[in-house]
């Protein structure tokens, strides 16, 4: 079992960009095999937040988020507690060439919502 960084950039419908960071925080490091929130990075915000409290009402368009190694899933939890989009994996090698995709619907953030993610070596 290893220990991986994952990083990422949502794009708002608004045209602005999100920055996630699952290393600093509260948010930790993802665990191989264990699932962990993202947050957004606390280098280009006051604080690391979830997603949802982070960028209330905003709706994301596009997505890139990678592990060190191995990416499994990505996903928006909704408060209620369900699955509510599914947000494009990569390598970090596709993530700089490819850059963000498209998700297959626009989701808008409510206050709350959180990033998880699960890592695999």
């Amino acid at each position: 079992m290893t220990t991986q960084t994952v990083i990422g950039s949502l794009r708002f419908s608004d045209g602005t960009t999100g920055v996630l960071n699952g290393s600093n925080g509260a948010g930790g490091a993802n665990t191989d095999g264990t699932l962990g929130e993202i947050k957004s990075d606390s280098t280009f915000y006051v604080v690391s937040a979830s997603a949802g409290n982070q960028w209330p009402n905003k709706t994301i368009t596009h997505a890139s988020i990678s592990a060190a190694s191995y990416l499994q899933y990505c996903y928006v939890l909704s408060r209620e507690g369900t699955v509510a989009a599914l947000l494009p994996p990569m390598s970090r090698a596709a993530m700089n060439d490819a850059g963000m995709l498209p998700l297959c619907k626009p989701y808008m953030l409510k206050s709350g919502d959180t990033i998880q993610s699960m890592t695999r070596a």
